[in-house]
């Protein structure tokens, strides 16, 4: 099912569009990362500048007024921020700001709570400096004999960048199951026109050359439905031609044929029954026969080709059987019988006469060269809709099976066979509604063959 749906236009389509946009937005989070990045810096650095110049002056003046002697290191509380009603209990955030009050000669006066005894790795340099773990900033005092230097941690610059993009980046990992559903219906809205185009070519029988209409198909489909319609002018024109010339060549050959054989049957009579010309004579007379039944296996193509089993009224078809079934035994052309079985209501279908009678003679005929000569072939009328054939024979492959609706496809070697027949059953049946199929061996059996034919059913209310 999966392995479909990924061939698909839409699946395609889907995963492009979708491939890209997380694409792009991928390229989008990374870009804003890198910006919000150097504004945080910016952000940073001037808050570290600030702190340095709000607490400088604080930091002198405590200097100045402790004692000499005194080993406080760091100013008391009157810097911490006091506490207030709207703290509901709660702990003063984590600082990440550290300081140091050095003297010129490098040695700590002063540092915060959090900070180490040990001077910052950075120079008494005025500005910002930076290592591998901080980024600091030291500013002198006016005189220059005391520099107070704020150091932050780099992670914690690396950290708001990190939540800041991923802040952007998120929403994508939410928003793909949704972009996908409405691609899916966006894409199937759009692929309506190609699904419609699609179902009218599959509608199409294998006689239906009709032209495709293009008129509300958009640009893209209408040009592939002109070139469509031009490839169905050709084909029609083609198999017109091909049809033309079956037919008249089949007509043509009709009275030269049957001229043929009548004189070689009246040279048969004139012969000596000893004569040596009298094998070939009648060699000639087998072949003008298969000659002329193949000129009329080419009539019914060409007129099975042409619609012959379309039609709307509905047709009593049981005294067709009883006429090619009398037909048959006057003609002495085989030597097993045929058995006919009438079960249920008569036939009645809206077939052509003509059709349904080369249906049916195609498939006797079909039985009686490839069945079994010593044994009758069975013929089951169960009414109104169904013909059942069945002839005794050997049970047929299933590859042989597969091809024997083909055109000019052959089981065995028997000459009396044209190749066509059951192939003009599938066309006129159909065209005229119904279907036909056929199995070896016959169900129950271990031989044999069965041709089935189910007939159109009739409309509701149709009239005769």
């Amino acid at each position: 099912m999966f392995g479909g749906f990924f061939k698909s236009l839409t699946a395609g389509i889907m995963i492009r569009v979708v491939v890209w946009v997380c694409l792009c937005w991928a390229i989008a989070a990374a870009l804003a990362a890198y910006v919000i990045h150097d504004e945080l810096t910016e952000s940073f650095d001037s808050g570290l500048r600030e702190t340095v110049q709000g607490n400088l002056p604080l930091a002198v003046e405590f200097l100045m007024d402790r004692p000499a002697n005194s080993k406080v290191t760091h100013i008391p509380a009157r810097t911490a921020r006091p506490a207030s009603p709207d703290d509901n209990g709660d702990a003063d955030p984590e600082e990440y700001i550290i300081y140091q009050i050095r003297d010129a000669s490098g040695r700590v006066l002063l540092r915060s709570d959090n900070a180490l005894e040990t001077p910052f790795a950075a120079p008494l340099i005025a500005g910002f400096w930076q290592d591998d773990t901080f980024r600091y900033y030291s500013e002198p005092t006016v005189g220059g004999s005391l520099y107070m230097q704020v150091a932050e941690p780099l992670a914690h610059r690396r950290e708001a960048t990190f939540e800041s993009a991923m802040a952007i980046l998120l929403p994508l990992f939410v928003l793909v199951p949704v972009l996908l559903v409405a691609i899916w219906f966006s894409v199937r809205g759009g692929m309506r026109p190609v699904y419609r185009f699609r179902q009218d070519l599959d509608r199409r029988g294998a006689g239906n050359m009709e032209a495709i209409a293009i008129d509300d198909l958009p640009g893209e489909l209408a040009a592939m439905g002109q070139d469509v319609n031009l490839l169905l002018d050709r084909l029609r024109a083609a198999m017109n031609a091909e049809r033309a010339f079956a037919s008249n060549s089949a007509h043509e050959l009709r009275t030269p044929i049957a001229s043929m054989l009548a004189q070689t049957q009246q040279l048969l009579t004139e012969l000596p029954s000893q004569s040596p010309h009298r094998d070939r004579a009648m060699l000639i007379e087998k072949s003008l026969g298969r000659l002329r039944r193949l000129s009329e296996k080419l009539l019914q193509w060409s007129r099975a080709e042409s619609g012959l089993g379309k039609t709307h009224e509905v047709q009593e078809l049981d005294p067709i059987i009883d006429m090619l079934i009398e037909d048959i035994h006057r003609s002495g052309r085989f030597d097993n019988t045929i058995l006919l079985h009438r079960h249920g209501l008569p036939l009645r279908a809206p077939m052509d006469p003509d059709a349904f009678g080369i249906c049916v003679g195609n498939l006797l005929e079909n039985a009686l060269v490839h069945g079994d000569r010593r044994v009758p072939v069975q013929v089951r009328v169960e009414g109104p809709d169904r013909l059942i054939v069945e002839n005794a024979c050997e049970k047929l492959p299933a590859h042989i099976l597969s091809k024997l609706t083909r055109r000019f496809a052959r089981h065995g070697n028997s000459p009396e066979s044209s190749g066509l027949g059951l192939s003009i059953v599938v066309v006129l049946i159909e065209q005229a509604g119904g279907t036909f199929s056929y199995v070896s061996p016959i169900p129950g059996q271990d031989t044999g063959f069965q041709a089935v034919l189910t007939l159109p059913q009739a409309p509701t209310g149709a009239n005769d």
